[in-house]
């Protein structure tokens, strides 16, 4: 394929329907508890689609049994458990992974192990549970942190992070997110499964209790300070579940992996869609500058599956109705 260029910076979209052929068919959504996770089971129902939610707490979220979501109990370390879970299920969207702020640039042998057992061998049990069922579809959320070098454009094919990479600044969970990658693709290959791997950038949306809560506190007080000048490529959740749905629906997506990132929007240019959504925000905003550019180029999914991230507002404002955390 050719290597494109510049960044793709789509103009404000809602979803057209695409071509609807999971309706009916059975997905297994490792993770479906979580941020996430709810996102992609609430496409799923709105496809047609009967996604079984495999899960550590079936009880943690009482909303999808109240919506009639089939919840089975399985943990990443469990490979049999796994594969009860994937018993008579047409793919798997794997979106379960560790990830935790306090020990992500922990540089102890005992965090950055408990990364490679969770995300590494969690991939790998995945892999080998939906195997062992017969199911041949396998979609897995990875990470934009997988990219080694910080430079732009990271495309696709730029260079994943390697194991043996020590330091605070290559945290665990970047480190093992992209040997995941490397591992799912080698049982991909052995087994003859149909993988896609996504790579979206920070996420956010509702019942986000990480990225949105801390914009909360920020933007709370009458007078605040607010990076300008830094551009980190958020995705709504709702349009990463839209990307991974889209995946499941194109058979040219086999074998291929995708960043799912937004355009070119600062989080200076956030704040203002926070506050033209509707959400409370400080009467003065004073900038403070942190040069971030963007660095992740996403024309690759737009010009094979059509995939494009919608504008902040309409995501904020979807947000805002949906979220459980009060505005």
């Amino acid at each position: 394929m050719p290597a494109t260029t510049g960044f793709a910076c789509f103009p404000p979209a809602q979803y057209e329907p695409s071509v609807d052929n999971l309706s009916g068919k059975k997905i297994a959504v490792t993770g479906a508890t979580g941020f996430l996770g709810r996102y992609v089971v609430d496409a799923l129902l709105q496809r047609g689609a009967i996604p079984i939610g495999v899960v550590r707490n079936p009880d943690r979220v009482p909303e999808l049994r109240a919506a009639g979501v089939e919840l089975r109990r399985a943990d990443l370390g469990d490979l049999e458990a796994l594969k009860e879970s994937f018993v008579e299920c047409d793919a798997v969207a794997s979106v379960a992974a560790m990830i935790s702020v306090g020990s992500m640039y922990s540089i102890r042998k005992k965090q950055r192990d408990a990364y490679i057992r969770t995300n590494v061998g969690g991939i790998e049990r995945v892999l080998e549970a939906a195997d062992a069922c017969g199911v041949r579809r396998i979609v897995h959320v990875s990470s934009a942190n997988v990219y080694r070098d910080r430079k732009a454009p990271l495309r696709e094919d730029s260079p994943l992070h390697d194991l043996d990479e020590i330091g605070l600044l290559n945290n665990n969970y970047s480190i093992s997110k992209a040997a995941a990658e490397r591992r799912a693709c080698a049982i991909a290959a052995d087994r003859n499964l149909s993988l896609t791997i996504l790579r979206p950038t920070g996420i956010y949306g509702a019942n986000d209790f990480n990225f949105m809560h801390w914009v909360r506190l920020v933007l709370r007080p009458p007078i605040t300070l607010w990076p300008a000048g830094t551009h980190l490529q958020l995705v709504h959740g709702a349009d990463v579940a839209e990307a991974l749905l889209l995946c499941l629906e194109n058979e040219r997506s086999i074998g291929e992996a995708y960043n799912v990132c937004g355009g070119g929007e600062s989080l200076w240019e956030f704040a203002e869609a926070w506050s033209q959504a509707g959400g409370p925000r400080a009467r003065l905003l004073i900038p403070i500058p942190v040069p971030v550019p963007p660095l992740l180029e996403n024309r690759k999914i737009f010009d094979e599956l059509g995939w494009k991230p919608r504008d902040m507002v309409t995501c904020l404002r979807e947000t805002f109705a949906a979220d459980a955390d009060p505005k």
